[in-house]
Parts: C-alpha cells; structure tokens; sequence
C-alpha cells in the first residue's frame, strides 16, 4: 500500500513539473513561436513512448463535464457577442453548411478507403465517424486564434467552432442510435436532425442569456460562486440534450463578470488546458497500430475535406460581397481546421463494432492537427497578414 501511493505521489510530482513547463513555455521569446498546446502534447507522446507507464490517462467524462466547462468559461469572457453582427453570415456558413458539407465529404472518403482496405464500413457509421472529425475544436481553435491580428477571420473561426457543436452532437447521438438499431438511412434524417440542432442552439442561446442575467442581478462577486453557476449552465444544457458550449459562452460573454473573477478563472483555465493536451498525448498508449493505414487515409480525406469545403464556401462569399475572402485568407481558416480533446472525448463513450477504429482514426486526426497545423501557426499568419493575394 505504501508503494502504491509513493508511486502515484511520484505521478503527481512529474505531472507538475510538465504543466511547469508548459505554461512557461510562450513566456521564452526565442521558443514562443510553438504553441504550448504543441509542447504539451508533444511532451505526452514522448513519455508515453517512452516509459511502459503513464502518469494519468485521458477521462472523457471528467474532461467534459468539469474540465472543458472550465475552460470553455474563461475564453468565454473575451468572446463578443457583438461580433456576430460583423461575421453573421460568414460564420453561419462555415459552421452550418461547412460542416455538414464535411461530415458528407469525410463520410463519402471513409467508405472509399474502407471499400479498399476490404473494411465493409456502412453508410450510417461513416456519417458517424465524420461527424466526430469534421467540426473544429473550440478549445484548440481559440487558442490558435487568439494571436490572429485581422480580426473578421478571428472571429469567424472562432464563431464557427462556437457554433459547429450544436449540429455535430447532434448528428453523432443521431447516428449512433440509428447504427446501434440497424436503422436505414432516409433523406428525412439528416433534415430533422439540422432544424433540431437549430433550435437546440437557440434554446441554448436563450438559457445561456437567462441564467446571465439572474446573476447580474443578484450581484454575484465570488469566484468559486461563478465558477459553480458557470458548470450548471454547461451541466444543463448538455442534460436536456441541447449545446453546452453555445449555452455557456452566451452565458460568460454577457456576464460582466469582476475582473478578480476573470484573472483567477483565466488562471485556473491555464492550467487545466496544459494538462489536457498533456493527456492527449498520454492516449498513445491506447492507439491500436492495427489501424494505422486507414487512419492516415481518413486524415487525408479530413484535411483535403476541409480545404475543398472552405475555398468552395469562401467564394461563393466573396461572389456576395464579402470581400475578406482572399486566396490566402481561405487557405489559413482551411489550415485552422484543427480537431481537439473534444473530438477524441466524444469518440470514447461511443459503443459501435467500430469503437476501435473510431478512437485510433480520433486520436491520429487531433494528434496530427493540433501538432502540424499548431506548428504553423506563425508561418500561416504571417502569409495571412503580410502578404497580398
């Protein structure tokens, strides 16, 4: 019993050192042009390939239900409501039809690759599977825009990872039933399942907004107080079924929260998102190597999916005026298709004859994009905001 807790005590030690280590890491001029997000995870495949055991393992349902909520609070505080009237129609399209056009593109590429590599993978658990990998993450996604100088294509992805959850969530549940019961798929499906993730989204809205305005009014100043009523709102809305993420973000963006409130969230946000990333890369222990081929052939079709989608979208955008739409702008907000803990969270509490395939296929898409596409970060603004197309 003593050595048991002399190891875990050991765990907890290295566990904070690397947390250490990652939140000091854009604090080093000469190494700040890699994301911590990067190092973190970068760090986690390391020790995961290299020691037999790992500190912590990855819990979906603690990362959803207390640790994203978390985090997801404190970038709430920077997001601008206001900023859907600027971006509306930019952000609508990338997040809804950008979105369903990549479930679709995804989905189409996995019955391919499956077909070749003699996997007989339906019509119905590919459109699941795509829904788990076609939206950005929220999380990944904000903090790689969050040095994004040109503030319309800022918003924009940020706005369409906000808003992207509230369909995708929808159609994986959807799906799922529909592959658990043998379900044939019908041209009704996917439209019933759009207008319900649009009104999800708006009683999302509404109940973020609502339970804002009680805690104004009360006049609520405590932290711990915040935080609490913050998990509630995320709690509740993912209770009835509807986006926690919309939920929770129309909730802090029109809190006016104390700024005691915003730097010790902010802080407490830090940390839990350092250790997250960290355990991403932990979950290379429970990659099956089994997968690897069709793993790297969904990858494929997931970034050329995206690329397709965004320059297909953007000028029809730009045909209607919308005139941020540039050749190197599509390219970056196709780059920024990043996949994160969200993705890979979900996938884990699925039940399907393909729950292996679905996580290792999960863990290759997040792994490849938050390490490459973070990596680019600078190289991608700088073509974005320097040059001209």
């Amino acid at each position: 019993m003593y050595m048991e807790h002399e190891v875990i005590g050991l765990d907890i030690v290295v566990v904070l050192l690397l947390i250490l280590i990652i939140i000091s890491w854009n604090r080093v001029p000469i190494v700040n042009c890699v994301p911590s997000s990067v190092v973190a995870v970068c760090l986690g495949l390391f020790i995961s390939s290299w020691s037999s055991n790992t500190p912590f393992e990855f819990a979906p349902e603690l990362f959803l239900y207390l640790m994203l909520p978390s985090i997801l609070f404190s970038s709430s505080f920077k997001f601008r409501p206001e900023s859907l009237k600027r971006t509306w129609l930019s952000s609508m399209v990338f997040a809804w039809i950008g979105t369903l056009l990549a479930i679709i593109m995804i989905a189409w590429g996995i019955v391919v690759w499956g077909s070749f590599m003699d996997m007989n993978i339906s019509v119905i658990d590919a459109l699941m599977i795509g829904s788990i990998l076609a939206p950005t993450d929220t999380v990944a996604t904000i903090a790689l825009s969050k040095t994004l100088d040109d503030t319309f294509i800022a918003e924009v992805i940020e706005n369409e990872a906000v808003m992207n959850d509230a369909i995708a969530v929808v159609l994986v549940r959807l799906f799922a039933n529909m592959s658990l019961e043998h379900q044939e798929l019908n041209r009704w499906i996917p439209m019933r399942a759009v207008g319900v993730s649009m009104l999800f989204m708006v009683a999302a809205c509404w109940l973020g907004l609502g339970c804002s305005y009680v805690v104004r009014r009360l006049q609520i100043k405590s932290t711990h107080l915040h935080l609490i009523c913050a998990l509630l709102v995320y709690s509740i809305c993912e209770y009835v079924g509807i986006s926690g993420i919309v939920g929770l973000f129309s909730y802090g963006s029109t809190l006016n929260a104390p700024k005691q409130v915003k730097e010790t969230v902010e802080s407490f946000a830090v940390i839990i998102e350092s250790y997250v990333y960290l355990t991403l890369g932990f979950a290379l222990k429970q990659y099956d190597t089994r997968y690897l081929g069709i793993s790297l052939l969904i990858l494929v079709s997931c970034v050329a999916g995206r690329c397709l989608v965004v320059f297909i979208l953007g000028g029809c955008l730009k045909l209607s005026g919308e005139t941020h739409w540039t050749v190197r702008s599509l390219l970056y907000v196709s780059l920024c298709g990043v996949r994160g803990a969200i993705s890979f969270a979900i996938c884990m509490g699925l039940r399907s004859q393909w729950s292996e395939l679905i996580r290792s296929t999960t863990f290759v898409v997040v792994i490849f994009t938050i390490v490459f596409m973070g990596s680019l970060q600078k190289c991608m603004q700088f073509i974005l905001l320097n040059t001209k197309a």
